[in-house]
C-alpha cells in the first residue's frame, strides 16, 4: 500500500516531496503581507512527524540558522516520516532585529493564541492550529 500524502494549511505533500509553503500571517499598515515560510519534507517511508522552528524572538537568530542547516542536510534524503520546519515564526521581528512585534507583544507570550486577538496572537492560534497540531513531536 502506498504512503499517503501529508497534508498541511491546505496543501498536499507527496511521499518523497519538498514543499515550500508561504502561510500568510497578517496584512501590516502598510499594505506588506507577512507570510511564515515553512518547509515540509515528507519522507518516502512511514515515521513520526517532527516539527522543529526557530524565530519565534526575531533578534534571536541561532534557532533560525540551525534550521536552516537541517533543510540542507543530505540525511533529510533518506528521511523516514515527516519533518516540517519553521525557520522564522517571528517575521516581523526577524526583519526588524528585535525581538518584539509591532505593538511591543512579545510573541513568547501570546500562546496560545486567539484568531480575533492582537498580531501576536493571531499569529500564535495560526502556528498552533496550522503546524503545531498536526505535528505530535516538537
Amino acid at each position: 500500500m502506498a504512503r499517503a500524502a501529508f497534508t498541511l494549511a491546505g496543501k498536499s505533500v507527496q511521499p518523497g516531496q519538498r514543499l515550500e509553503i508561504d502561510l500568510p500571517l497578517a496584512r501590516l499598515y502598510t499594505h506588506t503581507q507577512l507570510h511564515m515560510p515553512v518547509e515540509v519534507v515528507h519522507g518516502r517511508k512511514d515515521g513520526p512527524v517532527l516539527l522543529v522552528c526557530g524565530g519565534i524572538h526575531g533578534d534571536e537568530i541561532n534557532g533560525v540558522e540551525i534550521v536552516r542547516r537541517l533543510l540542507r542536510s543530505k540525511a533529510i534524503n533518506s528521511l523516514r516520516g515527516t519533518l516540517i520546519a519553521v525557520p522564522v515564526v517571528n517575521v516581523f521581528g526577524f526583519l526588524q532585529q528585535t525581538r518584539y512585534l509591532p505593538d511591543r507583544r512579545d510573541l513568547n507570550r501570546c500562546f496560545p493564541g486567539s484568531e480575533s486577538g492582537s498580531l501576536g496572537g493571531r499569529i500564535a492560534a495560526l502556528l498552533r492550529e496550522e503546524i503545531v497540531d498536526c505535528a505530535p513531536h516538537h
